[in-house]
Parts: C-alpha cells; sequence; structure tokens
C-alpha cells in the first residue's frame, strides 16, 4: 500500500480525499448504532401490565377463523383479552365469531361493516376504543404460531418508564423471489429503527407486535388529520408520541411473530411505500439523520471510485477505507440476524442495505405524488 504524497496533489484532490474520509467517518458513526442494536439484550421490567388486550383485525375468514381465534387463545398470561374485528366480511366469519365468543370469556366481537377508504384505520379505531385493558397489542390474522409464553415474554420487559414496547416482526421464510425481498425490508426496518430507538431517537415502521399504552392514542385525538395517509397507519401515532427512554425494543427471537403472506406482487412495493411514508412523519432531525445515511451510502462508492481514476496509483490505498466498511457491515448484518434468528438471508440483506437508499429516493417520489393527488381530492 502506497503511501499518499499530499504535497504532490492538487486542491481537488485533497478535497476529494478529505471528503471520502469524512464520508467514511459518517457511515461508522452508524455503523456502531447498528452494533448495539446487534448487541442488544433485552432488559427486565420491574413492572408488567396487568392486563392487556390483542387486537387483530379478519376479513373472509369463514374457513380458518376458528384456528386464528385458538391461536390467540393459548397464551399463559393470565389476564388478556382477544378482540377481533370483522372488517367487511362478505361470509359468514361474523356468525361462527359470535359463536365462538359465546364459549370463550377472552373474546370479544366487534365489527366493521362499510368499507371506505379509510377502513383499516376505522377498524383500528373500534378496537382500541372497544378494548378494555390499558395496554394493547396489534397482531395481523396471519400471524404464524406464537409461543405461549410470548405474551408473558413482552409483558416482562416493561418497566414504570415503559410506554412501548417493540418486537420484531417479519414474514415465514417461504418460495420466491417476492417472498424474500419482503424478508429482506422487514429485517432492514427493524435494523433502522431498532438501533435508532436505543440510540435515542425512537420510530418504527410497523405497527404488529408493538406493546403500547392505550393512552399514546386518545391524548393525540387517534388519526385525526392523518387519514389521507394511505400506507402507514398505527405507526404515524407512535412515531409522534414516542419519548426518549420511554421505548424499549426486543431482540428476542421468541418474541417475534411471523406473518404467513401470500405470494402478492405488491406487498413489497406497500412495504416500501409505508417506509417513506412513515420517514415523511418524523421529526426534521431524524429526517436529516436518515437522509444523511442514505446519501453517505450513495455517494461512497463514487468517491472511492472518483479517487481510484484520478490516482489510480494510490488505488489499494483508497480501497481500504470501503473494504473495512463492507467486512464491518458484514459482520454486523452477521451478529443480527443470528440474534433475531434469521436465516438464508444473510448475502441478500448484504447486498440490499447497501442499494437500498436508492429505492428509497425512488419511491419517495411515488408517496409524494400520491399524497398531492389526495390532498388534491
Amino acid at each position: 500500500m502506497e503511501i499518499i504524497k499530499f504535497e504532490l496533489l492538487k486542491i481537488s484532490d485533497i478535497i476529494i480525499i478529505s471528503a471520502l474520509i469524512v464520508i467514511f467517518l459518517i457511515q461508522l458513526i452508524y455503523l456502531i448504532r447498528y452494533f448495539r442494536l446487534a448487541r442488544h439484550k433485552d432488559i427486565v421490567g420491574s413492572e408488567n401490565p396487568s392486563q392487556v388486550t390483542i387486537i387483530t383485525s379478519v376479513r373472509n375468514e369463514e374457513e380458518h377463523i376458528r384456528q386464528i381465534v385458538e391461536k390467540f387463545n393459548e397464551q399463559q398470561f393470565e389476564n388478556y383479552q382477544i378482540l377481533v374485528i370483522n372488517y367487511c366480511s362478505e361470509d359468514n366469519t361474523g356468525g361462527i365469531l359470535s359463536y365462538l365468543a359465546e364459549s370463550n370469556p377472552r373474546l370479544k366481537v366487534t365489527s366493521l361493516s362499510q368499507e371506505t377508504r379509510f377502513s383499516e384505520k376505522q377498524a383500528i379505531n373500534i378496537g382500541l376504543k372497544g378494548a378494555s385493558s390499558p395496554w394493547i397489542i396489534l397482531l395481523p390474522s396471519s400471524t404464524g404460531q406464537l409461543t405461549p409464553d410470548w405474551l408473558t415474554g413482552m409483558c416482562n420487559l416493561i418497566s414504570p418508564e415503559t410506554d412501548i414496547l417493540i418486537g420484531y416482526t417479519n414474514v415465514e421464510r417461504g418460495k420466491g423471489f417476492r417472498n424474500l425481498i419482503c424478508r429482506l425490508e422487514r429485517f432492514q426496518q427493524f435494523m433502522i429503527s431498532g438501533a435508532w430507538t436505543l440510540a435515542g431517537s425512537p420510530f418504527v415502521f410497523n405497527e404488529s407486535n408493538v406493546l403500547f399504552k392505550k393512552t399514546m392514542y386518545f391524548e393525540t385525538s387517534g388519526f385525526r388529520h392523518k387519514l389521507n395517509r394511505n400506507f402507514a397507519n398505527l405507526e404515524l401515532i407512535f412515531n409522534e408520541n414516542m419519548r426518549n427512554g420511554k421505548v424499549a425494543v426486543s431482540t428476542d427471537p421468541n418474541l417475534a411473530i411471523r406473518e404467513h403472506v401470500d405470494d402478492d406482487r405488491g406487498d413489497h412495493i406497500r412495504l416500501l411505500k409505508k417506509g417513506v411514508q412513515v420517514r415523511q412523519s418524523l421529526t426534521p432531525s431524524k429526517k436529516i439523520g436518515l437522509f444523511l445515511d442514505d446519501l453517505t451510502r450513495i455517494i461512497f462508492p463514487a468517491i472511492v471510485a472518483t479517487a481510484i481514476i484520478l490516482h489510480p496509483e494510490y488505488w489499494i490505498t483508497f480501497s481500504v477505507l470501503p473494504f473495512v466498511y463492507l467486512i464491518l457491515l458484514a459482520i454486523m448484518i452477521k451478529m443480527l440476524m443470528n440474534r433475531l434468528n434469521e436465516r438464508k438471508i444473510f448475502l441478500s440483506s448484504f447486498v440490499y442495505i447497501l442499494i437500498k437508499p436508492i429505492l428509497n429516493w425512488w419511491f419517495f417520489w411515488s408517496v409524494y405524488i400520491i399524497h398531492r393527488r389526495s390532498r388534491w381530492n
């Protein structure tokens, strides 16, 4: 490796090399945050919730509604309620739910009969109003099998200062590229939000598997002024009300949930648009921080390539910083995957995280256009 002779360089060359070093240091700071999440261990709280309501919504699930209710009814936690929202079903889902509720004191059923542009938010609002517990957790009906001590484990992480606990959510491993890309996006979203939360700037990309105080919703008038956000729901409420020191993060794989999702071409697109919309709703400091992470990740290889083209005699020296960065990134991803018990997505996640900033910027314009049209209408 040849030592750079700065006295022989032009001012423009020095500026490029300085920019390369600064960008590397910025990315190193973000990597330290992600390493903190990868090494994070759950801390048992001292004041556990006495009662929790699990809210889920179902639609046209006549054939599977018994299994859905049974899946949520097998928790060892003593005092919890299952509130099922019958979401505009056109089959006999509502009748079966009413029958099951007669013999299950934990089960409560409510319904939304008319579909509108804001049906998802209306269903959540109905569920929260009908919940009798001070603590709430939303789970999709597509949630896979839960361990019997899942809810107990979540509640054990609540302390007197905690308002919200963020658990890991992903989709079940399946076949096909679309399943893979959804798993990568969910993993990357949790990596970012979990790291930022532990660093004192909490926010979430996903409303599922988040245990929170019901007052967080009603003290801010719920979805008022947020109905035109087409993709994000409770994430908007959480991110508006979360405060540093009052948010906990769980990386325990036993407390994670896996959703069984059909091979839908639009799932990944919706995840991306939702992620962009969530980012748009954050405070300016968080927006700037996330933008800087994306920007420096995109510029880094371009600056390295520029430096090598201008001074090919120093190519080994210029390649050291990106090499170190890639090695550290790979180690961090592997550590976090081991912690979350993710399998078979290491290499694809490594590549996805590197190209994700480009996808973020592309879909930013898509969501921006949708938002503008919604305001116009």
